[in-house]
């Protein structure tokens, strides 16, 4: 039986629409009071909300004001609309993303929900021998700093030897230092986009992005993708459509799907922002992994109107947050000025660590270790999963898969981690107004060894197979 709105909730809807001001918005004042009672718990997660003209009866308002304040839902993040099913409570990603990758480790069993390096004695050693050896030396400038703001000049050149390593030419002054590719994508988009802006980026997309959105207040929209990443097709028709102000994308391993972009498809890409003036955002936090043969990243046909982000964290080292980012002229003061108030600059001691790390082949040398590690563990997931592959590469972090007809998304969800095993959902990378993928991401960075991840991928397998919901 379908749970109704409780009774009280119309009732303040009603009060909080009578009282509007002249000139105030009605589907701002009914959009406000609905997140105020979705927030306080009210209006439950998976709620199905009145049909628009059910409710614009009950309030006594037009359906134009109800269709209005439930794009303003949507667009926020606090509903789902689905053609033909109708409008969900959907928490923001911001509120409920601990409960589907995971912040703290399981007690047992097998976390798949996070994407992260495969961390080995490798790791651990070349960690404790370079904070060893920063321990004895006397000068040591990075733990003085706190200018300037876009990192200290060594770092930069150590940031631009490691950018044209991996296929991006840049000039020093266009490159900052920030604490992880995460912050760097948040400065891009804060120099560029705010309340009233669109901003595109794939259907399913990193959940930080769409965190991003909520935070700045820009409305995301989803493009639609193929096995190559986003179809330049739709992205010329919504920039023909719509005021776009930037695109943000993922052409290397896009999280979660695992899409790795063509050549011809960046230059495509870059021609039709170039044309209709839009900004590039390109995250490339998994870069480095790609391998020997990395095609040039679509900042590299666009320079005067991208920005472009990468990182340590996702192919040498987890906790070494530190990333670069690389600004277009006309922009770069702006961004650094943000930087200021946000955190001021880049962790130097990080920097320094990474820096040293570039310089003698350390960096490089981890990388290859990871590519070596993840090739074998992907080979698992081809192993037991072949049939239901959707997304895959066998130096990809993750792997992405459709869930078989016969179950619903939650319940398996929720029938893994009884089995102590932790996947993530399509939920949290699902842009507002793009349906939700019926698959699942598989993270397979998980800290145990290979027979361990393997005896989880076979019950994980078990419980596709299984004929009914557990």
């Amino acid at each position: 039986m379908a749970i109704e709105i409780p009774q009280p909730c119309y009732q303040q809807w009603k009060l909080h629409l009578k009282r509007a001001r002249s000139g105030e918005s009605k589907p701002k004042i009914l959009a406000k009071a609905i997140r105020a009672d979705i927030e306080q718990g009210l209006l439950q997660h998976g709620l199905r909300l009145p049909p628009q003209r059910h409710l614009a009866d009950s309030l006594s308002i037009s359906l134009q004001t109800i269709s209005n304040a439930y794009q303003e839902l949507e667009r926020q993040g606090f509903i789902r609309c689905e053609t033909g099913r109708g409008s969900f409570v959907s928490r923001p990603i911001s509120a409920n993303v601990e409960d589907v990758i995971l912040d703290k480790p399981q007690s047992c069993g097998t976390d798949f929900s996070n994407v992260r390096i495969i961390h080995t004695h490798k790791h651990e050693r070349l960690w404790r021998d370079t904070c060893l050896a920063l321990s004895n030396e006397h000068h040591q400038p990075w733990i003085h700093a706190f200018r300037p703001i876009a990192g200290l000049e060594t770092h930069r050149e150590a940031a631009k030897l490691w950018l044209s390593r991996h296929g991006v030419g840049t000039e020093l002054d266009d490159i900052l230092i920030t604490n992880g590719a995460a912050q760097g994508l948040f400065l891009a988009l804060a120099s560029l986009a705010s309340i009233n802006d669109v901003v595109l980026s794939e259907g399913v997309t990193d959940h930080g992005i769409i965190g991003i959105s909520q935070v700045l207040g820009f409305t995301l929209k989803g493009l639609e993708t193929d096995q190559h990443g986003i179809d330049p097709e739709h992205f010329e028709y919504m920039c023909s459509n719509e005021r776009v102000t930037a695109l943000i994308c993922t052409p290397n391993f896009n999280n979660p799907t695992t899409t790795l972009m063509p050549d011809s498809r960046r230059r495509e890409i870059a021609k039709i922002a170039r044309h209709f003036g839009v900004w590039v955002i390109e995250d490339d936090v998994f870069g480095p992994l790609v391998g020997e043969h990395h095609t040039p990243p679509i900042s590299h046909y666009l320079p005067e109107l991208s920005f472009y982000c990468t990182s340590m964290t996702k192919s040498v080292l987890t906790g070494l947050r530190i990333g670069y980012l690389v600004m277009p002229k006309k922009l770069a003061s702006r961004t650094k000025s943000i930087l200021r108030v946000n955190g001021l600059m880049g962790t130097p001691i990080m920097a320094e660590i990474a820096s040293r790390w570039i310089s003698d082949g350390s960096a490089d040398a981890l990388i290859q270790v990871q590519r070596t590690l993840l090739s074998e563990r992907q080979a698992v997931i081809s192993e037991y999963f072949s049939d239901y592959i959707l997304g895959q590469h066998h130096y990809a972090l993750s792997a992405w898969i459709r869930v078989p007809a016969h179950w619903e998304l939650d319940s398996l969800i929720r029938t893994l981690r009884k089995r102590n095993i932790a996947i993530t959902p399509s939920d949290p990378f699902t842009v507002p107004g793009v349906a939700r993928p019926q698959a699942v991401r598989v993270c397979v960075g998980a800290e145990c060894s290979l027979d361990e991840m393997r005896a989880s991928i076979g019950i994980m397998r078990e419980v596709f197979d299984l004929p009914s919901f557990s």
